[in-house]
């Protein structure tokens, strides 16, 4: 436990008021998602049998809630105010888990009660809430929907300066060398690494890893979730650089602890609480940044695994995490990260959930659904309308026949994320030339075009470049799986681009991986500044005759 001072001890008798514990007590008995659930009796079998029935619960679509918004004024009228912010809008929609950010509004609140302030002190959020997770746990479990509580492992805003422009958790103030960094690499996001990350606790540290696990302890012990979540994606920095692979073992002890706490937990209120993590989308981004994932799930110690931070979700082989989480009867969920720009488009949203589908995962985690660049009625909080696409989007029969736009992409939409990230494949340097060499690009694609084209479903399929530095004059050429493409100028261009594209033939697409090959047919004096920054396949169906 960190005491106020910053320090590893007990944790102080204020942690958990009365008023709090037998909330928390009461909304037990409110799990309806138990009912009926077999095995929740007091023999170690029966308890093993429950945690696999929940470890087997359909999760169509996992929604992360930030709890920014327990910090907008509506949030201080009460419990349901709060609720109708973020819970109402998702209720009958194909959401089945909630991934509630126990460390709510980390980045949000200047000046306002902290989350630490609330679960380390006891201190309420305001007058009409004490602490926002067991009105959320409550309500969520009125509805009948899973919660987990997702505790971040090492977040970062401050090192940017959000919320309060200065270090503010006490470990960080008190022990600024159990950092990553020194606050003289202080920048603004997406700079450079290490103004990304210096602010960040260093797990190579006894103290910083207990002070992880006090965080497991105490969620497990004073709410009732249905799972906890360690989100190891904010941030995926552990290790000072060139420390991550012998600090692997370490973060192994920090799972086999957070396992043997659950499990602890399960057996005294005789009803599973179960262990999920969020890691990178691929093995070698994992064991990049020091997570021995492979020999977490060897050991059955994690019961649902979250991968990727959604920035390359239509290139990363999630096939390859989907499968050693099947592999070991663990489900796998990849994240798409709706608040990129890309993803305001409900056909890329789409789109990338075909991908993730054909790649056999069994739901999707999405992070930042309630910032997508759709029409708002506040901050954190769409229209009612941008709800509907969950219904779209909820699986691989759902997306059959529906508008869709895939993607390849772009390395520079990741920022510092890139260590924990399959690379993006964009820009690439096209060589001027009369032709110029060809660069080759992967396009995969969920959809199953033959199949629709039997059917007579698909309308259009159309390919389309983006190119930055093309001069007048200048004509680029393609293929697609090796069938030559007749690319025009096309229309909507990003701004500073050129938009080339043509029709092309369903036949043409393949379901899976779609070779690309892009080069200059005549190009101009200059040698340089010419590149391919976009790569979009649009297909359009028909209606149902």
């Amino acid at each position: 436990m960190v005491t106020n001072d910053g320090m590893i001890g007990q944790p102080p008798p204020a942690v958990v008021s009365r008023r709090r514990f037998l909330g928390t007590a009461g909304a037990v008995v409110g799990s309806s998602w138990l009912a009926g659930l077999p095995g929740c009796s007091a023999s170690k079998e029966g308890l093993e049998q429950a945690r696999r029935r929940a470890v087997e619960r359909r999760r169509r679509l996992i929604l992360d809630d930030d709890g920014d918004l327990v910090y907008d004024p509506e949030a201080a009228q009460g419990a349901e105010a709060l609720l109708g912010l973020r819970l109402r809008p998702v209720l009958g929609t194909p959401v089945d888990s909630i991934a509630w950010c126990i460390m709510w509004g980390i980045a949000q609140g200047p000046g306002q009660t902290r989350y630490w302030q609330t679960q380390q002190q006891d201190r309420p959020l305001n007058e009409a809430i004490h602490d926002p997770t067991p009105v959320m746990v409550e309500g969520i479990h009125r509805h009948g929907l899973e919660v987990f509580g997702s505790i971040r492992m090492n977040d970062t805003h401050d090192a940017f300066g959000m919320p309060e422009g200065k270090l503010v958790y006490p470990p960080k103030v008190a022990h600024p060398e159990w950092l990553l960094g020194e606050q003289s690499q202080k920048g603004s996001p997406f700079t450079t690494q290490e103004a990304a990350m210096w602010s960040g606790l260093n797990f190579g540290l006894p103290e910083v890893r207990e002070d992880r696990l006090w965080w497991v302890r105490h969620t497990a012990e004073n709410y009732d979730l249905d799972g906890i979540d360690l989100n190891f994606f904010r941030m995926p920095w552990y290790f000072k650089p060139g420390e991550e692979e012998a600090g692997a073992s370490l973060m192994t002890d920090l799972i086999q602890g957070a396992h043997r706490i659950v499990r602890k937990v399960s057996e005294s209120r005789q009803r599973p609480l179960l262990l999920g993590v969020r890691v990178p989308g691929t093995l070698q981004a994992c064991n990049r940044i020091g997570l021995d994932v492979e020999t977490w799930l060897k050991q059955g110690w994690v019961d649902r695994m979250l991968i990727g931070g959604g920035y390359t979700v239509f290139t990363n082989p999630a096939r390859e995490m989907v499968k050693l989480g099947h592999r070991h009867d663990v489900p796998v969920y990849p994240c798409i990260n709706c608040g990129l720009r890309v993803f305001g488009s409900d056909e890329t949203m789409r789109g990338a959930a075909a991908n993730i589908f054909s790649a056999g995962a069994d739901g999707i985690y999405l992070w930042n659904y309630h910032y997508r660049q759709v029409p708002m009625l506040a901050y954190g909080r769409p229209v009612p309308k941008a709800y509907g696409l969950l219904e779209d989007i909820q699986s691989a029969s759902s997306l059959q026949f529906r508008d869709k736009r895939f993607g390849v992409d772009y390395i520079q939409d990741i920022g510092p994320y890139a260590i924990a990230s399959h690379p993006g494949q964009l820009p690439l340097e096209l060589s001027r030339g009369n032709p110029g060499p060809a660069v080759k690009v992967e396009l995969p694609v969920g959809d199953d075009l033959e199949a629709a084209g039997g059917a007579d479903r698909p309308g259009s399929v159309r390919l389309d470049l983006d190119v930055e530095g093309l001069n007048r004059g200048e004509r680029i050429a393609g293929r697609l799986n090796g069938e030559e493409l007749a690319l025009e100028a096309g229309e909507d261009a990003p701004e500073g681009l050129e938009r080339l594209g043509c029709p092309v033939q369903a036949a043409m697409v393949r379901q899976g991986m779609n070779r690309l090959e892009v080069r200059v047919e005549k190009g101009g004096r200059r040698r340089e500044g010419l590149r391919l920054r976009g790569v979009w396949l649009t297909v359009k169906y028909r209606p149902a005759a």
